[in-house]
């Protein structure tokens, strides 16, 4: 790659309208540079994502002007901008499960010996590559086997065995724990020394100081501002995301939890395969107090929220809730509790995208006498309430009747939050609450749920969101392979490092040290 052009990368006065009116992206202009780590900051909706699926050949522009290494370029496909020298790493990852890292690694891109795959020389230049960048990995093991910081570590070694010099990553933190950030941070350094341009979308303000050289924010589908990250700060970077300041985040109160609200003990269940998720789990929540469940995903969260709310018969234990047991029950007797769920799927568990704001407001209480009367259901009290919703949680919509699948995922989010804490909860079990949502959206449903702690309601709270957990919990519960491993009161003592080795390592060390006594 030639060093005497200062911008690898250039899109200037880029537009792109989808056939139904919607400007994703009004006149943006974006650059990159040889070995810059390049943060691309924006709210859900700011038009980041597109900009990024344009350059890479998902989507086709409106209009504008893309140059790499100073050449124009019109991608028509991801093909075109592979064989450009561009690899993206989506944040949902595309690998086959059953097939090997090195056979993941290298499909669609074999080396042949003769009619056969040179698998030999595969792994070779995998583990060269693998050294090279500090991203450790066993050729042989199959994908499944896998943890998402490894999963995400075969993704980033396709690109660069395709030999791609632009790294496209989208939001490559969400789903990681501490150490396993700064083990890819420690990589990315290693790529963009050695000349490999980086760019990073997040809303993650905090790793966009800690990794990139520059950041650009978008906003409403234009570029606000490019700057050097050495040159800003967290506040400004905010500032130009959400057109405003932050406001305060509201503090837990002090107030002495007695009531015993809810409670899972000696909890153990199978998923749907029959395989032991959650192992002998006990824990209770009292009123006015959040009990976080911290762990890296796949470690017995869902089987543990399903078999809470009816998805999943337990194989043993018991839940009460108010001293009532529910083990076992059904979902919908368990909606019939002052019980609010925040499901971690909005779109397939949460809402229901078709119909109305109003609809969804209402889908688990339409049979109530405040919305219902005889056979029919009172629309004017519905939209009533709808629209008194929507002002109080500043829900960005067309009206009480808009779909909720025409708006962006921040609101679909808050039509969510608003539905059931507007029931007034005895208990709110929210699960990854706040996932890929902007950071306006973020501190509005902390402060919501904060509030809700503070009127004495009892939260479970899932995240894998170690800042989200310590900002939130009163008591932490450590996951690792379906057990709680440790509780701890979440006060200055408590770390996310030390969190973040619980939930990767468990009791694992502990029990090597006891072997060797």
């Amino acid at each position: 790659m030639s060093t005497d052009i200062q911008n690898v990368i250039e899109m200037k006065d880029m537009y792109k309208i989808y056939p139904n009116g919607t400007v994703a992206n009004s006149g943006v202009n974006f650059c990159a540079k040889r070995g810059e780590i390049h943060a691309l900051v924006g709210e859900n909706g700011a038009g980041k994502s597109t900009l990024m699926k344009v350059l890479f050949g998902l989507e086709e522009k409106t209009k504008g002007e893309i140059r790499i290494l100073g050449k124009e370029v019109n991608f028509k496909s991801p093909k075109d901008a592979i064989q450009n020298g561009m690899g993206m790493v989506h944040q949902e990852f595309m690998l086959v499960p059953s097939y090997t890292v090195a056979e993941n690694i290298a499909l669609g891109n074999e080396k042949k010996k003769k009619l056969l795959c040179d698998r030999r020389s595969e792994k070779e230049q995998i583990n060269q590559i693998s050294k090279q960048f500090g991203l450790a990995v066993e050729p042989d093991e199959p994908v499944y086997r896998l943890s998402v910081g490894a999963k995400q570590r075969v993704e980033i070694l396709r690109v660069l065995y395709n030999k791609a010099r632009i790294i496209i990553l989208d939001e490559p933190t969400a789903v990681l724990t501490p150490q396993e950030t700064d083990e890819l941070f420690r990589s990315l350094r290693l790529m963009a020394k050695d000349g490999y341009t980086i760019i990073l979308i997040t809303h993650k303000i905090k790793e966009v100081m800690d990794i990139s050289d520059a950041v650009t924010v978008l906003r409403n589908g234009k570029t606000i501002k490019t700057l050097k990250t050495s040159e800003t700060c967290p506040e400004e970077i905010t500032r130009l995301m959400i057109g405003r300041q932050l406001k305060p985040k509201i503090g837990r109160t002090d107030r002495k939890a007695e009531e015993l609200v809810f409670k899972v003990e000696n909890f153990n269940v199978l998923d749907r395969r029959g395989v032991l998720k959650v192992k002998n789990m006990s824990f209770d929540i009292k009123a006015g107090e959040v009990f976080g469940i911290a762990g890296v995903e796949g470690n017995g969260q869902s089987e543990l929220v399903d078999a809470i709310i009816g998805f999943l018969k337990p194989s043993s234990g018991k839940v009460f809730y108010k001293g009532k047991d529910i083990t076992g029950a059904s979902t919908s007797d368990f909606r019939k509790e002052a019980i609010g769920y925040i499901p971690d799927d909005r779109n397939l568990r949460g809402s229901s995208l078709n119909q109305s704001i109003a609809e969804n407001f209402v889908i688990c209480s339409h049979g109530s006498e405040k919305f219902h009367k005889g056979l029919f259901l009172k629309w004017k009290d519905i939209r009533e309430e709808s629209k008194h919703l929507i002002r109080e949680y500043e829900i960005r919509a067309d009206g009480e009747m808009a779909p909720v699948g025409s708006m962006s995922g921040g609101n679909i989010q808050k039509v969510i939050v608003a539905r059931e804490l507007s029931k007034k909860p005895d208990l709110l079990i929210a699960c990854q609450p706040t996932r890929g949502v902007d950071i306006a959206s973020i501190e509005y449903i902390h402060n919501k749920i904060i509030e809700q702690r503070n009127e004495g309601t009892a939260v479970l709270l899932i995240s894998a969101e170690l800042s989200e957990i310590m900002g939130l919990s009163d008591r932490i519960g450590m996951l690792y392979d379906g057990e709680l491993v440790a509780i701890r009161k979440n006060d200055e003592t408590v770390t996310e490092n030390e969190i973040g080795k619980y939930i990767l390592n468990g009791r694992q060390k502990q029990k090597e040290r006891e072997g060797q006594e």
